[in-house]
């Protein structure tokens, strides 16, 4: 009684320390990864062999827990903040995996920007085809050029196809800025600010997951 009163815990804990693991999505992509297969197969197995029926019972509602639960787990990027004379945020940003470049994080803005000089370094090319969009800057009302970059990356997060509206930042003037990064770069996101570091909680099996 004693004995399968011992497994009984045992096996409490580890239902109990593989979901934590999972639902709390500690790690980076590839470990989340190994942990869901790891635990699939494990819970699985206790269900399949335990001859306990609390035990199998309890596996049996973990792996439906792993297979409905709210959203996905999600893994962090720790991305570096640039030093700022205002409460700015900027990162530092490759665009289509050859030109660096320093963005803004405006989660107010609904489409990512990149400046002309931007898209001139990136050889995008806007013809009378380029699809526009409708904007209201401070010059006014303005329809300005939609481009799809390849893919942005900061830090270890890599988001492809991002749209992007080519228009100067702000009054134009600062030439250190080569762009916005709006919400559809950030789409599915959340995003803490530390100290020099922003934070970003990415979906593991979202589009910006996925070539993380």
């Amino acid at each position: 009684m004693r004995y399968a009163s011992g497994i009984h815990l045992l096996a409490n804990g580890l239902l109990v320390t593989m979901s934590m693991i999972l639902l709390t999505g500690i790690g980076n992509a590839q470990e989340l990864n190994s942990q869901v297969s790891e635990a699939t197969l494990f819970f699985n197995q206790l269900a399949k062999t335990s001859s306990n029926p609390v035990i199998s019972n309890m596996a049996r509602d973990t792996l439906n827990r792993l297979e409905h639960q709210d959203g996905p787990p999600r893994t962090q990027v720790v991305v570096p903040l640039l030093e700022q004379s205002d409460a700015s945020l900027v990162v530092p940003t490759l665009v289509n995996d050859k030109i660096m470049g320093t963005f803004i994080v405006d989660t107010g803005a609904s489409y990512t920007v990149i400046t002309p000089a931007m898209a001139e370094r990136l050889e995008v090319r806007i013809t009378p085809e380029t699809p526009r969009v409708s904007m209201i800057t401070a010059n006014g009302h303005i329809r300005a050029p939609l481009v799809t970059l390849r893919n942005i990356t900061i830090g270890e997060l890599r988001v492809p196809s991002v749209q992007a509206v080519v228009q100067p930042i702000g009054n134009g003037d600062d030439v250190l800025l080569s762009g916005l990064l709006g919400m559809n770069f950030f789409s599915g996101m959340e995003l803490t600010v530390k100290q020099d570091r922003l934070i970003i909680g990415v979906q593991r099996v979202s589009k910006a997951a996925a070539e993380y």
